[in-house]
């Protein structure tokens, strides 16, 4: 069943690909790649099926929990109110973002830009300067290349490895293709058209939410950039 949504995930983003998304009034928060990691008041862009079937009843939720990958991590209760209480857009963010230009305030992109090709990444940063307006700002969280390295020379190759390589039975939006340092991810982001980019620390930043939004501080790269007027 779970490779039947993810197809279905698959086939219902290449038909949406062109789609256009009119923001709300007052600052535009857009979180890419949200999986269920979300905070109130955020446009949740993600191509998984749980955006795929967030619009759906609670009891239609709770039926199809059983096959979500969520089960593993958090309750159904806590899975359907997510979804219940969130604004979604089901879409594949390979297509680019289905946002008018200069119209987002913020976006926050975490553990995403490392499950993409790198060429596909650079397009999504390019993307993201695109639709953001002058002075807005974008954080990029990615699991930390040097961490990586420093667990393999710590002799933990098999953690170091599962940062590179995930198991055959790994859903399709898991699995990984790139990874970066700040090095790397910095010039991605001044390739992309950013000016100002700095590193940043768990939970503290120009972005709101963050207290909120970040995870996984242990392996996780930081970064935030401003598209200067």
């Amino acid at each position: 069943m779970r490779r039947v949504l993810d197809a279905a995930s698959l086939i219902a983003g290449w038909l949406g690909k062109r789609k256009r998304i009119r923001p709300r009034s007052g600052p535009v928060k857009v979180n890419l790649g949200s999986g269920l990691t979300v905070a109130v008041g955020w446009i949740n862009v993600d191509g998984s099926p749980n955006a795929l079937l967030a619009f759906l009843p609670s009891w239609l939720l709770r039926r199809l929990y059983r096959f979500s990958e969520a089960r593993n991590r958090i309750p159904e209760a806590e899975y359907v109110a997510i979804l219940r209480n969130h604004f979604f857009v089901h879409h594949n963010v390979e297509y680019g973002l289905p946002f008018e230009d200069g119209t987002v305030d913020f976006v926050f992109s975490s553990h995403l830009l490392e499950h993409l090709y790198p060429e596909v990444g650079e397009r999504l940063l390019r993307e993201a300067f695109r639709v953001l307006k002058k002075g807005g700002r974008i954080r990029v969280c990615v699991p930390d290349l040097e961490h990586v390295l420093s667990l393999y020379r710590r002799g933990e190759k098999d953690r170091a490895l599962g940062f590179l390589f995930m198991p055959e039975t790994s859903p399709y939006f898991s699995r990984h293709r790139y990874m970066y340092d700040f090095q790397l991810l910095e010039e991605k982001l001044r390739g992309a058209g950013f000016t100002y980019v700095e590193r940043c620390t768990f939970g503290v930043g120009g972005t709101p939410d963050v207290e909120t939004l970040d995870v996984k501080p242990d392996q996780t790269l930081f970064v935030e950039a401003v598209k200067e007027g």
